[in-house]
């Protein structure tokens, strides 16, 4: 009889045991399809990476040519603006300001002291 207890345990067991195994298979199954999806979409951000890749060296090239001209251009007006500054420096210098006219003389104070002059004149009373 005692037997017979066993089996019904070892059964018991080994029914777990393969739920387990089923649930642990399922489990795999579904990561397993995550896996191929994001592999999936792996290669697409990949694809959309490298053609990202392929504009932006496009643009790199057009900046150096870009630069390249302007490089030049600078060269070119660097080379222009030492000529005139060279020119400027060969021409003689400007000559120097007209003299300033002489201060005006002071006028005659009419024998004040203190050079104030008025511009009324007094003149005495006449008695009539």
């Amino acid at each position: 009889m005692m037997a017979f207890g066993l089996d019904i345990v070892a059964d018991i067991l080994l029914g777990v045991g393969a739920l387990a195994a089923a649930f642990y298979c399922v489990a795999l199954s579904r990561k397993l399809n995550r896996l191929t999806g994001l592999d999936q979409e792996l290669g697409t951000a990949i694809a959309v990476l490298s053609q990202q890749v392929d504009e932006m060296t496009q643009v790199l090239e057009t900046a150096q040519i870009s630069a390249n001209e302007a490089r030049a251009k600078l060269g070119e007006m660097t080379e222009r603006a030492e000529d005139a500054a060279l020119k400027l420096q060969a021409t003689p210098d400007q000559p120097p300001a007209p003299e300033q006219p002489p201060a005006p003389e002071p006028r005659d104070s009419g024998g004040l002291a203190d050079g104030n002059t008025s511009i009324f004149v007094r003149h005495s009373r006449v008695a009539s």
